[in-house]
């Protein structure tokens, strides 16, 4: 079948063009762009931390937003929560984030704290991370090469 109208040519040619473009921007987009959710229980001899996590990541400013419960066996469940704003880039396959605003609640020194990373507590601090897609609605967070966070679409 041969093409005698140069605008069907021109009009393929276009789109031979564009598709790929629109293909890596939406590649590149859905890189840079994280919105995910995940429910983290942490359990210890004599305590468990249950937390409902949100990350939402974009263009180099990301937020942390964490709601959930402490409780120590014996002792009343406390409410806790936590909301972090911070910048983000990427590096060698890895996300750095520095926290920029941190309002942890309550402010009280709690035993479950001392093994959680800076960067949760205090601003100005950093933590590296490597954000994985697992599949199209899930990532996984790594930390010093475990896995630590398995966190779905929101």
């Amino acid at each position: 079948m041969r093409m005698n109208n140069p605008v069907a040519r021109w009009i393929i040619i276009l789109l031979a063009i564009i598709t790929p473009l629109c293909l890596a921007w939406y590649v590149h987009f859905q890189r840079d762009n994280i919105s995910c959710e995940s429910h983290l229980i942490i359990v210890d001899d004599r305590s468990v931390v249950d937390l409902l996590i949100a990350f939402r990541l974009r263009s180099g400013s990301g937020t942390y937003d964490s709601t959930g419960e402490y409780s120590q066996s014996g002792k009343p469940t406390i409410a806790i929560s936590n909301k972090i704003t911070f910048n983000y880039w990427r590096e060698e396959g890895n996300v750095i984030m520095v926290s920029s605003d941190t309002n942890e609640l309550p402010k009280k020194d709690e035993p479950f704290r001392r093994f959680i990373p800076d960067f949760f507590h205090q601003r100005d601090r950093g933590i590296r991370v490597e954000i994985v897609r697992v599949n199209a609605a899930s990532y996984l967070f790594s930390f010093g090469n475990s896995p630590a966070l398995y966190c779905t679409k929101s």
